[in-house]
């Protein structure tokens, strides 16, 4: 950098001089700064736009599968007889049900030891190993002289062996969860617990429950059956008088589910309204660093956010893609069993807003008339599950996208959509960007330097050019000092 000399000769402020010259060398610089800026701030905009037609599009995966829209609720005419779930997709509408007979609950395989007086908190007086065997496997405990029996039960019940140990009446009780006989051995003798070798008792009692299912028989060793998508409870016998339980359309699960997609997709086309309509305010440009902290916190937010006002106003990636939505959502379906009935969703109740003077501000947002859809979905729910999930595979794109349901189309347009703002702004957490607005980043960011580089020679520049000044001043100085001095000494 070499020596510099601020104003030693000259009385003058040599350093602010020089930052006031650099201030206007660095405007090429600040230019750079803000449009960086800017360019950061459309980045991230056209992101935020991204992550939610990315959540858009995430609720339409019930919606495009016909499974979603056969959810069914089951109901038995006697739930003191027979009780019904339904966890499935039943196939049929009804089914009669008889039980002949109710399962009974067994006595599983279990080992007593009398443990006499023992304590839960007594110590064991020894070290020694159990070895629990059930079938060909075998798993060995250790017991140290620190177990206490609320150990050793903890020891048993963890052991991954399905043999669970309590301790009632005096008694450690090991019992089976799985029906299988077992057996306990100890390596030592002695100890205070009184655990020697013994085998369990096997299992005893029970009885299994026998029903009838439209007709046919079947047997259960639980009265909890599982049959074609509905848990059965059976609680009483009626032989001779079998009951019906009913399936039907779950209304309130598909109603719920078309509501939650209609009410996201009013949130995401609203934010995407306002951006692309939201006013550009020319006057205002991104701060630098140090015009921020030239201002107060608010008065440097507020203009921050007039600045980044209006990036997106009428872009033309989401101004069409909002088109293609709305064209998605509103032409008719066609194609083999649609009704004519049934092919736009204005005819089950999903509409534009009321009419009125103000029904053009509302920009496509959806309304529901839920009386007209529910009726729908109890009524036809086929013909509604084919609205949404219609899928065609016909290779001509127009012929697919008519023979397409609502849920398909709009799933594929907003493909398209976060395809394009993806290569405008790229995406965030990748490693490499090669994104449109990345690489103006990237080039922002090599012109920023060059000029940086440069901005740091002008600087050097200045500097030799006042410190040769002032030491030609200083030099002139002293010889005028000099010529005086001899000059009175005459």
């Amino acid at each position: 950098m070499g020596i510099r000399i601020s104003g030693m000769a000259s009385g003058m402020d040599t350093e602010k001089m020089i930052k006031d010259l650099m201030k206007a060398q660095r405007e090429p610089v600040n230019r750079l700064q803000r449009s960086k800026s800017s360019i950061e701030w459309k980045r991230d905009a056209y992101r935020e736009m991204n992550t939610l037609l990315a959540d858009l599009q995430s609720s339409l995966k019930n919606l495009r599968l016909s499974s979603s829209f056969n959810k069914k609720v089951a109901s038995s005419e006697n739930d003191s007889i027979v009780s019904a779930t339904s966890k499935g997709n039943p196939a049929m509408s009804s089914y009669t049900v008889e039980v002949i007979e109710l399962a009974k609950a067994s006595t599983p395989p279990k080992l007593e030891i009398d443990m006499g007086t023992t304590d839960l908190k007594t110590k064991s007086d020894l070290d020694y190993t159990l070895t629990l065997q059930k079938g060909t496997e075998s798993k060995e405990i250790n017991i140290t002289t620190n177990d206490s029996l609320e150990n050793i039960i903890s020891k048993i019940n963890t052991s991954n062996m399905g043999i669970k140990a309590t301790f009632y009446n005096g008694k450690l009780v090991m019992a089976s969860e799985d029906g299988q006989t077992f057996n306990i051995a100890s390596n030592g003798t002695g100890n205070n617990f009184n655990l020697n070798d013994a085998a369990s008792s096997a299992e005893s009692g029970g009885a299994e429950a026998v029903f009838k299912i439209n007709g046919v028989e079947y047997k259960s060793k639980t009265n909890n059956v599982s049959f074609d998508g509905i848990d059965f409870t059976l609680k009483q016998k009626n032989v001779g008088n079998p009951i019906i339980v009913n399936t039907k359309t779950d209304v309130d699960s598909v109603f719920n589910m078309v509501k939650d997609f209609v009410d996201k997709y009013n949130t995401i086309i609203d934010v995407m309204n306002k951006k692309i309509s939201e006013p550009k305010y020319k006057s205002y440009q991104p701060l630098l660093d140090e015009e921020k902290e030239a201002l107060p916190e608010k008065t440097a937010e507020k203009m921050e956010n007039m600045a980044k006002s209006g990036l997106l106003l009428r872009d033309p990636i989401l101004t069409s893609g909002l088109h293609e939505m709305r064209r998605a959502l509103s032409t008719p379906l066609q194609g083999a069993g649609v009704k004519t009935a049934f092919d736009t969703l204005s005819e089950i109740g999903i509409g534009g807003p009321p009419s009125g003077k103000n029904a053009y501000q509302e920009n496509g947002k959806l309304y529901i008339n839920e009386n007209k859809l529910r009726e729908a979905i109890r009524n036809n729910g086929d013909d509604v599950a084919k609205l949404f999930t219609n899928f065609s595979g016909d290779s001509n794109a127009a012929t697919k996208y008519r023979e397409s349901g609502v849920a398909e189309r709009l799933y594929s347009e907003l493909n398209k959509v976060i395809d394009k703002v993806t290569e405008q702004a790229g995406a965030t957490g990748k490693a490499y960007d090669d994104s449109s607005l990345g690489k103006k980043l990237k080039q922002t960011d090599g012109d920023i330097d060059r000029w940086e580089d440069r901005l740091k020679m002008i600087e050097n520049r200045y500097w030799k050019q006042f410190t040769a000044m002032e030491s030609a001043m200083s030099k002139a100085q002293s010889q005028g000092s000099w010529f005086a001095q001899m000059q009175g000494q005459r």
